[in-house]
């Protein structure tokens, strides 16, 4: 693996990866906190998270169309430079601007990362040889893990020294770093086929038509096999809670627990540990148990732990449980993929995933929604803990209803 990393274009494009994800990571702890603490509104705080997710849902299924017509190196160059410039109006936040600023600039930073993201996935097979690609990919994953444990300690730590304005500027400071190094990557540059066309106007509109009925169609897919319904409906479940956990934990550790971005950082990182953890016991215990006990079991004590961590207000126990929490979560999330790629047939595989990426970023936004209601009647404790519940009955369905075997 450490092989791959030696070849010079690679590094420079993994590097500026690691870069990126450092910085993004210091915002993603402070900001929150941020809004929280300014407006004290569970709805202020869900709309951040809202807007940052809605690209995901507008652009996840016709960002390559136009990925594939643009020179990808560029793409990437360009992404990064306008990240940088977009994050700038976020000083005058900083500074008692409108915190509409926040919102805008979620979006759009988010906006311009969904083209960003397929752009770097595509390039590696040109940089690297094809016996290389499964190394560089792991290495393309790690870019985005090992930096996210650093980024939030960091932005943790830095907060309280540089403050938010000094964070904003580092993040800035890492997408410049990264617009660098990818510019100085040597890479082929195929032209694009003469039948592609241009991307214009009606290129778009047909892109988002097509991404639709592709969706639906995949949703008809799923529906006439009874096992990758339930799988489907089981994840749906679990990612309308990962909307919910997402905004209200940003108020538990404020309101709660009473601490800050710091402590939310050891969690983040508690976290992150575990999902690596995860990842490398996962090829073991695959091993040893079939992937429906698997998926099955991972969901039952995710949401075990969730129900814990959130009725223990102590920080030590809340991060050791983290590192737990986070090997179950990569537990579910692997498992299901190798499910649906084992009971879905490659004909129809494609659409199948491009149904459920779609359906994901649905129901994030609905779990993101129900946060802002349910919070403020029902208590973010009593909110998170029905979450908990949720997941762990999610997975005593997929447990009894789901085929098991190799």
């Amino acid at each position: 693996m450490l092989a791959v990393l030696r070849q010079r274009n690679f590094f420079l494009l993994w590097s500026g990866g690691v870069l990126s994800v450092i910085g993004d990571y210091f915002l993603f702890v402070a900001l929150p906190f941020f809004v929280y603490e300014r407006t004290g509104s569970a709805l202020a705080t869900g709309a951040m998270f809202i807007a940052e997710t809605l690209p995901r849902l507008i652009f996840g299924s016709v960002a390559g169309v136009f990925v594939d017509r643009w020179d990808r190196k560029k793409t990437m160059v360009l992404s990064d430079l306008s990240r940088a410039l977009i994050v700038l109006p976020l000083l005058l936040v900083a500074a008692g601007g409108p915190l509409m600023l926040v919102y805008a600039v979620a979006f759009v930073e988010a906006s311009v990362s969904m083209f960003f993201l397929p752009a770097k996935g595509a390039t590696i097979p040109n940089l690297v040889a094809e016996r290389d690609l499964t190394a560089a990919n792991s290495l393309n994953s790690l870019s985005e893990e090992v930096p996210s444990l650093v980024g939030a300690l960091l932005g943790g730590a830095l907060l309280g020294v540089v403050g938010l304005s000094g964070l904003i500027l580092l993040d800035v400071a890492t997408y410049l770093a990264s617009a660098l190094l990818i510019s100085l990557i040597s890479v082929p540059t195929a032209a694009a086929p003469d039948e592609e066309p241009e991307v214009t106007p009606e290129v778009a509109v047909s892109a988002w038509a097509n991404a639709l009925k592709e969706w639906l169609g995949g949703l008809r897919l799923i529906g006439r096999d009874r096992s990758v319904a339930i799988l489907f409906a089981v994840i749906s479940v679990a990612t309308v809670g990962e909307g919910v956990v997402t905004v209200l934990v940003i108020i538990f550790f404020r309101d709660v627990l009473g601490g800050g971005s710091a402590e939310f950082s050891y969690f983040i990182a508690a976290y992150g540990v575990g999902g690596i953890a995860g990842g490398l016991l996962l090829g073991w215990t695959s091993t040893l148990i079939d992937e429906t006990r698997l998926f099955s079991l991972s969901l039952i004590a995710n949401g075990l732990l969730l129900v814990a961590i959130f009725n223990i207000p102590v920080l030590a126990v809340i991060v050791a449980l983290a590192v737990l929490s986070g090997m179950t979560v990569v537990g579910w999330l692997v498992t299901s993929q190798t499910l649906l790629q084992k009971w879905v047939g490659d004909r129809y595989r494609g659409r199948v995933f491009g149904a459920l990426e779609t359906t994901q970023a649905l129901t994030i936004l609905l779990g993101m929604g129900l946060a802002v209601v349910l919070a403020g009647s029902l208590g973010v404790v009593v909110v998170l803990s029905i979450v908990g519940a949720a997941w762990s009955l999610a997975g005593v369905v997929a447990w009894l209803m789901l085929p098991h075997g190799k």
